[in-house]
């Protein structure tokens, strides 16, 4: 069972999945785009927070975490920053990346991407699975088909999990 030494959590709001792996002696930290995240977030995990966007190849290292965890984020964001998150998170993984996200219902084309207003107007760009699956290959991850339906536990088909295969 793999136990993460090290992880960030991209789009992490006020912390709380953080707080709970820090519980677990994690040395984990976040990016979130709002000040309030910080405000919000506990005592143990407040300072741990970074205030950012999370497509800046700027903000940590290359492989400097062996998780990278984005829950729930890249439905908010353009197709360009989709990608440009993408990279930023196989650039910043030495091992094993996490996604959650919400995806095309019915896509007729692997470049096919819809919104979802209804459900919230913050929902800019739902992908094709298979299209986010084949930009993170693209920076040299694997896909883990046997961890996501390991870590999809509900069956809403909302999990990616990808590796970084290591150099030799």
């Amino acid at each position: 069972m793999f136990k993460p030494k090290k992880a960030l959590d991209l789009g992490c709001g006020p912390g709380a999945l953080m707080h709970l792996l820090w519980e677990l002696g994690v040395d984990v930290e976040g990016i979130d785009f709002a000040e309030s995240s910080r405000q919000l977030a506990t005592p143990q995990v407040r300072d741990r927070i970074k205030v950012g966007y999370v497509g800046d190849p700027g903000i940590k290292p290359d492989a400097s975490y062996d998780l990278v965890i984005c829950r729930e984020v890249l439905e908010h964001l353009t197709v360009l920053q989709v990608k440009q998150t993408v990279a930023n998170m196989a650039r910043m993984t030495s091992k094993y990346i996490y996604v959650t996200t919400r995806f095309h219902p019915s896509p007729a084309s692997l470049l096919d991407f819809t919104t979802q207003f209804d459900v919230d107007p913050s929902h800019i760009t739902l992908l094709n699975k298979d299209m986010l699956r084949l930009m993170f290959v693209l920076e040299g991850c694997r896909s883990r088909p046997d961890l996501e339906a390991r870590m999809d536990w509900g069956n809403k088909g909302r999990v990616l999990v990808l590796e970084k295969p290591s150099r030799a």
